[in-house]
């Protein structure tokens, strides 16, 4: 696979995987921010493989065995406190090659550390935030420019965030310095950390420090054995340094190879293949990250079982939990009350004499209509009405969602424990009445409606306008029957000689079967309009009670389950997204691509020094 490539799909991927895990986690999905493919994801491959190409060499390991000492070594002077006492080093500290900074974001190079430039050997050990990165530029000039050395925190002391600090750096690493001593090289999380590092086909160096030399050399020879045992790890180059305080202090440490080629890890730095390191280490990043039983196939799977569980529930839900209940009588100045509001500005329109005539006979023919009451009246009686009806509801969904939460599995009956308590019911139906006291008659959005219905009526039917004022005076009374669901659609369907049509809204089931009902001179006055007029005004006060039972329906909604089923809807809709179906592509992808790679270099492949960049012309700061 070239590296374009990696780079390319690696992007497209981190992009996709970081969006659904920002929808995944607020839903419930646990964040997978601490797991191991999540930081060779976001740590390792995004950061290092979107720019110019560079080897992070780390030194790491256990307690006061002399990290910071072999770093020193490294660097070429004292950059990091070198203490007599275990834990003392907080901080990581990197060395970057003069002009790094300017043509790398070292922002993005270590994306979970807060920067902060090196002013001292003394701010590795200073005090902090626990996230903080000491860098400075090698000040010889002289350290190789793709080539990036930190000293690490260490992995197995008693401050649980320098495991941390030290993992973290461990994922965005290249090649791992294994600093180890008699009493550490084969500590149980000691081998873990660099176990780890094994599986993820880093480059390891073991440095024996603190040794009796030559007495421990055959000791030094068993102790790899048990360390290579241990962790799985085959370092490239092995060495001894003896104890020596006045080196330490002078920082002349002094290095013994241990096996074939091994000189002083400076130089043997330096001979490292560039290109096939970098490589070897972004495909064992990618192959950890790839790993199906703990990587990001894991995370998917566990989203996909998780939206298949509430798309059941959410199913569940819909065939169940529906309610039907017949809307109280409608008082028809509520709707004919803006249908002449429209009208009068337009008098212009219309004859002012007539429309002034149609306007003093239609209010004297409603006065003289046997039982007719006081609008007020009326409103107040039709909320008192509606109130009741929608308390209903509330009970019989409470006593379906009962008979649901009995027979649910876990992931719905967990959802619907809060929703069924004592407490929950109480605020339901409270919140109930305080949301129908305050939900006005009338919204914007029908007052616009009914603008809109007329305006289009009026320009394609000026000369029927008077008629419809006449209409007003004798028109029905509709009263339909209402459905309320939990989720759905919602559809409109009128008596057959108003030819309503049909309208749908999101999250609930509104289903409105609108019959005529005998008042104000009943079905027959209306009939005498033409049929465009007979169809305008049935549809405007049908349009009345698709608005109405939808504002009722999210009232409901929103008292009874509002934020678990829009928990449940986004679960059960997380897995159709696109980002979902982008990571998986991309990821089904790299890892045949992977077993591929793998399959070809079964034998350990060499590249030629003409196309395989390397360090060995480089060479580090004495």
């Amino acid at each position: 696979m070239e590296y374009s490539t990696w780079s390319r799909r690696v992007t497209e991927l981190a992009g996709a995987v970081a969006r659904l895990e920002a929808e995944a986690t607020p839903l419930g999905i646990a964040s997978p921010a601490a797991t191991a493919w999540h930081a060779n994801l976001f740590q390792k491959l995004r950061p290092q493989l979107t720019e110019a190409p560079y080897l992070v060499v780390a030194v790491a390991g256990g307690t006061n065995i002399g990290k910071s000492t072999v770093f020193n070594h490294l660097a070429g002077f004292p950059a990091s406190r070198v203490h007599p006492d275990a834990t003392q080093t907080k901080h990581p500290v990197c060395l970057v090659p003069q002009g790094f900074a300017a043509t790398h974001d070292l922002a993005k190079v270590f994306p979970s550390f807060e920067l902060a430039a090196w002013s001292s050997e003394d701010d590795a050990i200073a005090d902090g935030p626990a996230d903080r990165l000491i860098y400075r530029e090698d000040p010889s000039g002289r350290q190789p420019a793709n080539l990036v050395i930190l000293d690490t925190p260490d992995v197995d002391g008693a401050m649980p965030v320098n495991w941390d600090r030290a993992r973290l750096i461990a994922h965005a690493s290249d090649v791992l310095i294994a600093v180890l001593t008699q009493q550490k090289f084969n500590d149980a999380a000691v081998r873990r950390f660099f176990r780890e590092a094994a599986e993820a086909d880093k480059t390891i160096l073991a440095v024996f420090n603190m040794v009796e030399w030559p007495e421990d050399r055959e000791h030094c020879e068993r102790w790899l054995q048990t360390f290579c045992k241990g962790t799985g790890a085959h370092p490239a180059y092995v060495y001894a340094v003896p104890r020596d305080r006045v080196a330490v202090r002078e920082n002349r440490l002094a290095f013994h190879g241990l096996t074939p080629g091994s000189t002083d890890p400076r130089d043997d730095l330096a001979e490292l293949r560039f290109a096939e390191i970098k490589i070897r280490s972004l495909r064992g990043a990618l192959r950890q990250m790839l790993e199906a039983r703990e990587g990001l196939p894991a995370y998917l799977q566990t989203i996909h079982a998780r939206a298949e569980e509430n798309r059941e529930a959410r199913q569940i839900i819909h065939d169940t939990v529906r309610v039907k209940l017949d809307a109280p009588v409608l008082p028809g100045h509520i709707v004919t009350g803006e249908i002449w509001r429209w009208l009068e500005p337009r008098r212009t329109t219309f004859d002012r004499a007539v429309h002034k005539f149609y306007g003093k006979i239609g209010g004297a023919v409603m006065k003289l209509i046997p039982g007719r009451r006081d609008p007020a009246r009326e409103e107040a009686d039709y909320v008192r009405a509606e109130e009741a009806l929608l308390t209903k509801a509330l009970e019989e969904i409470y006593a379906k969602l009962d008979l649901v939460q009995r027979a649910a599995k876990p992931v719905l009956r967990d959802e619907l424990t809060p929703v069924l308590s004592g407490e929950g019911r109480r605020r339901a139906f409270d919140e109930l009445r305080t949301r129908l006291a305050a939900t006005p008659l009338l919204t914007d959005a029908y007052r616009a409606a009914i603008a809109g219905d007329l305006e289009r009526f009026e320009a394609e039917h000026p000369r029927m306008m008077r008629a419809i004022e006449w209409g007003l005076i004798a028109t029905a009374v509709i009263r339909p029957a209402i459905s309320i669901g939990m989720f759905g659609g919602a559809e409109m369907l009128t008596h057959a000689a108003f030819h309503v049509g049909s309208h749908s809204v999101v999250q609930v089931a509104i289903d409105v079967a609108a019959g005529a009902a005998g008042a104000a001179g009943g079905e027959g006055a209306i009939a005498g309009l033409s049929a465009p007029a007979r169809k305008l005004i049935a549809d405007l006060f049908a349009q009345f009670y698709k608005e109405r039972a939808t504002v009722l329906a999210r009232v409901i909604h929103d008292c009874v389950l509002g934020r678990h089923l829009e928990r449940i809807d986004g679960l059960a809709e997380l897995a159709e997204g696109d980002d979902y179906r982008d990571a998986f592509r991309i990821a089904a992808d790299l890892s045949r691509e992977l077993a591929a790679i793998d399959g070809e270099n079964a034998a350990p492949a060499t590249e030629s020094k003409a196309t395989s960049p390397s360090l060995r012309n480089l060479t580090l700061p004495c």
